[in-house]
C-alpha cells in the first residue's frame, strides 16, 4: 500500500510525498512507518493510538470517516491523510 502525505506532514516524513509499505491493516502500515520516522506518531495518532480527529484519511480517494487501525488494506490501496487547519 502507499501512504500519500502533503501539507504540514511533509516534514515529518523528509518531504516524501509517497511512502510503499507492505501491510494488510491500517495498523500495521502505521507501525512500519513509525518505524522509519518515528517523529510522526505523536502527530498522527493519540494517547489511545487511534488516528487523530484533526486527521481526514482518504483511502483511495474517498474519505473515511471513522479509520480503524484494524481497517484492511490492499497492496495497491493508497492512504491519504489531510490535516485540518485551525486558526482564526
Amino acid at each position: 500500500m502507499t501512504f500519500l502525505f502533503s501539507g504540514i506532514l511533509l516534514r515529518l516524513v523528509n518531504y516524501q510525498r509517497s511512502i510503499q509499505i507492505k501491510a494488510d491493516t491500517l495498523g500495521a502500515a502505521l507501525e512500519q512507518l513509525e518505524k522509519c520516522h518515528p517523529q510522526i506518531k505523536s502527530v498522527l495518532r493519540d494517547g489511545s493510538g487511534q488516528v487523530r480527529r484533526a486527521h481526514q484519511v482518504f483511502l483511495n480517494g474517498e474519505q473515511v470517516s471513522k479509520p480503524s487501525l484494524n481497517m484492511s488494506l490492499k497492496e495497491t490501496d493508497e492512504v491519504e491523510f489531510i490535516t485540518a487547519i485551525a486558526g482564526g
